[in-house]
Parts: structure tokens; sequence; C-alpha cells
């Protein structure tokens, strides 16, 4: 990889309790990223892009024009710039349809208006282009489960990052994504072979056994999202109806 350093995998700590983010999940979202857009001249923004350990990586498989997004960001390199924004009041100084491919890897759960974070995301974004989210998943077995049994949200409970504080779930998100002009072209979950290395052994044993009757195809910790702008651009409206019109529609 030309001499190219790939950080580790971060292990961070909450509540005192050791975590480590999913394994290998940054390897296959640049996995994706590569069969998505093969040309090292792709626009790619990474939002919540942490210590750059993602666009590093990227940067190493040959893509040159690199940016990344964060509240305290690190120092720009020779391969990436990097932009200062709080994405609960994202606004960036770059020109409507600037950006090919974005990326929110484990981010919109952290997002306190997601409406505002995806029309910025939208109006950034050119027509056609594309956007790949990863969260939490709400929809496995095992997600599901301790919600039936305790009436906790997985990874957004106590054990969970103190900081999740928006739950998605694929349905209600798709209405919000369309009323900004993306729309989901693919959804699936991580690890791809279905398992959850964030669950107790006793809760993978117990979700493996009632996973039939739970009626989920999207298994795994993680929920990934491919979404693509509209070519008609970003908005907040659908066909020939006005905002005003979809929310009044209702009205007695």
């Amino acid at each position: 990889m030309n001499g190219c350093f790939l950080p580790p995998m971060v292990t961070i700590s909450t509540h005192g309790l050791p975590r480590t983010s999913t394994p290998q999940l940054h390897p296959h979202v640049a996995a994706k990223v590569q069969s998505l857009a093969p040309d090292p001249d792709t626009r790619i923004l990474d939002l919540g892009c942490g210590s750059g350990a993602l666009l590093e990586r990227l940067a190493c498989m040959g893509y040159r024009q690199l940016t990344g997004v964060d509240i305290r960001p690190p120092a720009a390199t020779a391969a990436i710039r990097y932009w200062q924004a709080d994405l609960d009041q994202f606004r960036l100084d770059a020109a409507d349809g600037s950006i090919d491919l974005a990326l929110a890897v484990e981010v919109i759960e952290h997002i306190e208006n997601p409406g505002l974070f995806l029309a910025e995301l939208a109006r950034l974004l050119r027509p056609g282009g594309l956007a790949l989210f990863t969260t939490p998943n709400l929809h496995s077995a095992q997600a599901k489960l301790l919600f039936a049994l305790g009436d906790r949200l997985k990874q957004f409970d106590a054990k969970g990052d103190p900081t999740h504080i928006m739950p998605i779930v694929l349905f209600p998100f798709t209405r919000l994504l369309n009323r900004h002009g993306l729309t989901v072209l693919e959804s699936w979950g991580f690890p791809l072979d279905g398992s959850s290395p964030t669950s107790r052994p006793a809760m993978r044993l117990a979700a493996r056994l009632v996973r039939p009757l739970l009626r989920t195809s999207i298994q795994g910790d993680n929920l990934c999202l491919l979404v693509e702008r509209s070519e008609a651009g970003h908005c907040s409206t659908t066909g020939n109806s006005t905002k005003e019109e979809l929310l009044t529609s209702h009205y007695g």
C-alpha cells in the first residue's frame, strides 16, 4: 500500500466499560466506496470523521480528493483536508453539488436535528451523488428482543454510548430522506454474517432461537444505507405538492 499506515480500530470507554467499534466496519465501508466510485478523483466527504482513520484508509487506496468534517478535526495532511463544523448546526462554505460521495459512519445517531443535517447534505451532493450511512441497527433480532423483554433500545440504553440520541428506524427515516430529495437504494446489515459482537453470549443465543418469529431481514450490529440524491435536487416537496400541503393534508 505504498508505505501507508492504517490505524487500528479504536477502543473507547463508556461509563468506565471498554467498548470497541464493530470490527472491520471501516474496511467494509472502504471496500463499498471502491465498488461505488473507483475513480481516484471522486470528491469524497466524510462527515463526523473523528481522527480521520477512514479517510487515511481511502488515501492509501489512491483517492485524491478527500475532505473530513468534525467538531474537532485533526490537522490537515498532504492527502486530506479537514473542515471544522458542528453537525448539529451543519453548514459548510462549499458550493452546491460539490460532492460526489458522502460518508456518515456511525454519525446520524448523534445528530440533534437530522432534518437540518440531511438538508445540507443534499445541497452538497451533486445530482445523482451518493451518501453511505451506518448507524446502530435497531432491526436486528438482538435489538428487537432487548426491546421486547426490557423496553430498552440496543446501543441507546445505559450500557450504550451516552451521545447516542437519535435512533434510526428504516421506514420513518426513509420518509425523512425523501423530504430532502434523497432515496434509499440499498439497505443491509453489518457484520455481513449477521453476528452481533456487541451482544452478550446469552442474548446472541436467545436471538438466534427466536429470529424466525421476529420477521427481520437486516441482522448485525450496524444498519447500512446507500442513498442517492435525486436529479431534481434537494427540496422539501414531493411531485407538485408543497411542503405546506403535505403537512396539512390530513387536517379536517
